[in-house]
């Protein structure tokens, strides 16, 4: 048998008297350390409901489901698919809508739905064609960040004027009516085509 080198003599030493590299969990409570990547958590406050998380997740752990009957998006988190990438807090068009926290105890007994995080966001519906335009939070996002020139969109207009509470022409029942009154309606860049080559037609027809 060979004789242990010095080198190695000198780190079993140095074991004896050192701390463990491992913490004492479950026994004790385990703190991460900085910049741990543990289970992603969705700011209710702060996503827009862009499903940006959605698109960029390359496991699949977040699915986003379009409820047109009600006028809801719901983006949900599943922890069990989740590889911790960090991909989905990279590409927050918000950098706040979901974060990485330090929680990594994650486990469950019965049923997954324990663990999954869920957001829900109202969704904005062509009034032509039933297509979705996007969230509510998302158009406004959208208009606070153009600022200006926000209003070149007729659909951010409408958000604007809704945050502005000024009452439609309708309600105001101005005299004479305001012309054009379809290009305020929520309807996508599709529609909003199509409804132009019917005015257009009619006003030739009425020549």
């Amino acid at each position: 048998m060979k004789k242990p080198k010095i080198r190695e003599l000198k780190e079993a030493i140095k074991s004896l008297f050192s701390k463990p590299y491992t913490t004492k969990f479950p026994y004790e409570e385990h703190k991460p350390y900085p910049k741990f990547r543990g289970k992603p958590q969705y700011n209710e406050d702060e996503c827009v409901g862009c499903g940006g998380c959605f698109q960029v997740c390359p496991s699949k752990a977040i699915d986003m489901i379009d409820d047109l009957e009600n006028k809801k998006r719901i983006l949900i988190h599943n922890p069990d698919k989740c590889i911790f990438c960090g991909e989905c807090e990279r590409n927050c068009i918000t950098q706040k809508g979901i974060k990485l926290t330090n929680q990594f105890d994650i486990s469950y007994l019965k049923n997954p739905d324990e663990v999954k995080h869920k957001v829900e966001h109202n969704l904005i519906l062509c009034i032509f064609c039933k297509e979705i335009i996007g969230t509510e939070k998302h158009i406004r996002y959208i208009y606070k960040k153009l600022g200006n020139l926000a209003y070149s969109q007729p659909i951010l207009i409408t958000k604007a004027i809704e945050n502005l509470n000024i009452k439609t022409e309708h309600e105001e029942r101005l005299i004479p009516p305001i012309d054009r009154q379809d290009i305020l309606k929520i309807i996508c860049p599709k529609c909003r085509r199509i409804s132009f080559i019917i005015d257009e037609k009619k006003e030739i027809t009425k020549k």
